[in-house]
């Protein structure tokens, strides 16, 4: 029979075969940071997924900051060798015993955050069933590589607002209901970042009508796009006139995110928030003037704050938010990304940020590029990627 005419199961199952499926003894490529300061290619064992896990073959995987830190600083590192990349896209290749819900050649994007056998940067990856959401609901005009910008930086927005600012977590995006805050402002402080843009969007999807955002000027029309009510450039002279304009006075602010989370932001912040007013913290709070990452860096990870960098006074409520730690809420692990995520992609509520992609020269090349553009800020809005899969 020809091939055209065979019915789509048949065409699945003709897949399937065709997929080439490790074995326990296979081993392949990943990139991980063996020392400090020090990255290599290393062959790593090919794992069998456990019962609540599958196992996807990486096409796209995002650097974040943090992993500048672990690389240049040795932070967050407890054992070398440490696999980078803390998302992935791609194609499932197993599913464990206790997953119904996906089959070996969907597509799936995660939020690859955990030990080396969950990371991204290597050509396959461990993933637990609830860090993924199912690409097949996603529209398919969004390819690997818009995917796999989108999982790490929605979880962080969504789990700020929705636990650690205590906002009720809507049934529904659009919400159907007005929340009880809904025409209190809220300053969401670097707007212009990509978590910054997807809390700017789920506020305005939540029915939130006082969105104040801070971002570069070129950020602004994009913002106001995603929901925003007012957006001022943080590099101008009058910011803290022109944000008390507009909420009715000065320290009126009651509810802020700092996305940047640098000495500088946060003495910004304490001149417009109320005294007895919560701020949320992107961890970590960055010393210094600029967003550089250096030898010199001192990162702070935890909370309190050192009275010394604390502008905020005794009685602000200081939240630092840590988003590796978004499945302690229940509801979040179960719903956030395998379901939440692909409910509003497939809608076209939420779209991928700008990115680049880094798929000249060998795979470490890569992974170096990536960390170099972070390390030397070079990106603005803007999410870079590695091309894992050749």
């Amino acid at each position: 029979m020809s091939a055209r005419y065979l019915s789509m199961a048949a065409i699945s199952q003709k897949i399937e075969k065709q997929v080439f499926l490790p074995t326990e003894m296979s081993t392949h490529t990943a990139i991980a940071t063996t020392a400090k300061g020090v990255v290599h290619t290393l062959q790593v064992p090919t794992e069998e997924p456990q019962e609540d896990e599958v196992l996807v073959k990486v096409e796209y995987s995002a650097v974040i900051p943090p992993e500048v830190y672990m690389v240049d600083n040795g932070k967050y590192v407890e054992q070398y060798p440490v696999i980078l990349g803390f998302t992935v896209s791609g194609t499932v290749m197993k599913v464990g015993s206790n997953i119904k819900d996906l089959k070996p050649t969907d597509r799936v994007t995660t939020f690859s955050y955990g030990p080396s056998r969950y990371k991204g940067i290597q050509q396959y990856a461990v993933q637990p069933r609830s860090v993924c959401a199912k690409a097949c609901r996603i529209p398919g005009n969004l390819s690997f590589d818009a995917a796999a910008t989108i999982p790490d930086n929605f979880a962080c927005a969504f789990y700020t607002l929705f636990n650690q600012l205590s906002l009720p977590m809507p049934l529904s995006l659009p919400a159907l209901e007005t929340p009880p805050l809904a025409n209190s402002p809220i300053l969401i402080y670097g707007a212009g970042s990509t978590a910054g843009q997807y809390m700017t969007r789920l506020l305005y999807l939540a029915r939130y009508k006082n969105i104040i955002a801070t971002a570069s000027a070129k950020h602004h029309e994009y913002l106001r796009s995603l929901g925003a009510t007012h957006v001022f450039d943080y590099r101008s002279s009058t910011l803290i006139e022109d944000i008390n304009n507009v909420v009715g006075g000065s320290n009126k602010l009651t509810m802020v995110v700092d996305c940047i989370s640098a000495t500088t932001t946060m003495n910004n912040i304490a001149k417009v928030l109320n005294p007895t007013g919560t701020v949320a913290l992107l961890m970590p709070v960055k010393k210094g003037t600029t967003l550089n990452v250096d030898e010199e860096s001192d990162l702070i990870t935890t909370l309190p704050l050192p009275d010394q960098l604390n502008p905020f006074g005794e009685k602000a409520n200081v939240i630092g938010v840590r988003t590796f730690f978004y499945q302690e809420d229940t509801v979040l692990k179960e719903r956030l990304l395998p379901a939440i995520l692909p409910e509003l992609l497939e809608k076209g509520l939420i779209e991928a940020p700008r990115y680049r992609i880094m798929d000249q020269g060998s795979l470490q090349q890569r992974a170096e590029q990536a960390l170099e553009l972070l390390r030397t800020n070079q990106l603005s809005g803007e999410k870079v990627i590695v091309k894992v899969s050749d």
